[in-house]
């Protein structure tokens, strides 16, 4: 069961690579949705689209000419990257000796499990894990995870 968390860690993480990429793509959440249609009109309209697709390209515009090279791209992926190799690091290597074993995914993931757990039945409903992705607790061990990540260690 371990090994699955952590290969499923892994293809989310290989996965997320395309919406690192900045290409354009249609919204895939309501939230995401609701952000591009600008005009709440239940529809999303070419003119608002592509301020959203011309603005994830200009973030992978690096040096500002308004065109993107693949080496521009493949720039931006591998510093997402990085960071996000960091932030993992720091949320999972609890002792920060560069190494996650499986003692410190374990912990990990039980505080989570039982933090998202609110009726403390032992299993998760669908509603509790969805409050968790908004809850106090993520945020600010994600933010710690953050600042140890920022910090170097």
């Amino acid at each position: 069961m371990k090994k699955i968390i952590i290969l499923a860690t892994g293809f989310t993480l290989i996965s997320s690579l395309a919406a690192l990429a900045g290409e354009p793509y249609l919204p895939r959440t309501e939230k995401a949705f609701q952000r591009i249609d600008t005009n709440k009109d239940g529809k999303v309209e070419l003119g608002e689209f592509t301020p959203v697709a011309s603005r994830s390209l200009n973030r992978l515009d690096g040096n500002g000419d308004k065109q993107v090279t693949a080496q521009e791209m493949e720039s931006a992926l591998q510093k997402k990257l990085h960071q996000r190799v960091e932030k993992m690091m720091a949320l999972l290597d609890t002792d920060r000796n560069g190494v996650v074993t499986e003692a410190e995914l374990d912990k990990v993931s039980a505080d989570m499990f039982n933090s998202a757990d609110n009726d403390h039945d032992g299993g998760l409903s669908m509603t509790e894990a969805h409050d968790f992705k908004r809850s106090a607790w993520r945020k600010s061990y994600l933010a710690q995870a953050a600042n140890v990540a920022g910090s170097g260690h």
